[in-house]
């Protein structure tokens, strides 16, 4: 597999200047690094059960015990409007965790919200509590959105279909797979950059949940990292 690495503007960052200047560049660069949320779940749970939601906050090499805000949503499978949101109780360093305890079966979606330093990350995960069932992933198409995008051996295709974003990836005409597929979205409007990751739910299908906070067109980097590939492709999207 190819090997793909676009330096953009971090290049431009630091070619330019003298050494004050580059000492400047430097610091900026730091202060663009993303954040990144290490999002910690049991995967199981029985009911009234205590289970501990666990964020890990970094940037870099850097523990992030500055965060601004570190919340929990919780929600029921195809419940997404009666959400539960709950700030973390305690705080260790960089690590940001919640108690919480569930009282029906099925299966649960916990997503934390952390905002730091001006960057804002939305991981998700799952758990399943009591005797839940495989959860049933057939979607309602109510109003479809698709667009395709190429870049080099990379065709990303994108679908909005109600509070969820798909994308559909195939690497060198293959469904992608095993790698991290992050989306870092600007907004025009805004100073501050959102960095979403994306859950594999098949080959070559990622979904994010939750779009319906966002408003607007963004230009979206969509990050493609794996120990063989790193892609990044500049697409816009409007929701």
């Amino acid at each position: 597999m190819k090997k793909f690495l676009i330096l953009g503007t971090m290049f431009l960052l630091t070619a330019c200047g003298g050494e004050g200047d580059n000492q400047h560049s430097s610091e900026t660069v730091d202060q663009m690094e993303p954040i990144e949320v290490e999002l910690l779940v049991p995967e199981t749970a029985d009911i009234e059960e205590i289970v501990t939601f666990e964020s890990i906050v970094t940037q870099g090499d850097d523990m992030v015990e500055d965060a601004n805000e570190v919340v929990y949503e919780i929600w029921k499978e195809g419940n997404k409007e009666e959400s539960e949101l709950i700030e973390a109780e305690i705080q260790e360093g960089h690590h940001y965790l919640l108690k919480y305890t569930f009282n029906e079966e099925g299966q649960y979606h916990v997503q934390t919200h952390v905002t730091a330093r001006g960057l804002h990350r939305m991981p998700t995960t799952q758990i399943a509590v009591g005797d839940a069932d495989d959860v049933d992933h057939e979607h309602e198409h109510e109003q479809n959105h698709e667009h395709a995008h190429h870049h080099a051996d990379v065709y990303v295709d994108t679908k909005k279909d109600g509070d969820q974003l798909t994308l559909t990836i195939h690497v060198e005409q293959e469904p992608y797979s095993g790698g991290k597929v992050t989306l870092e979205l600007r907004q025009a409007t805004s100073e501050q950059t959102h960095w979403e990751d994306m859950i594999e739910v098949n080959p070559g299908t990622f979904e994010m949940q939750g779009i319906e906070k966002l408003d607007g067109k963004y230009n979206v980097t969509v990050h493609i990292v794996d120990d063989e590939l790193h892609e990044h492709m500049e697409i816009e999207l409007e929701f």
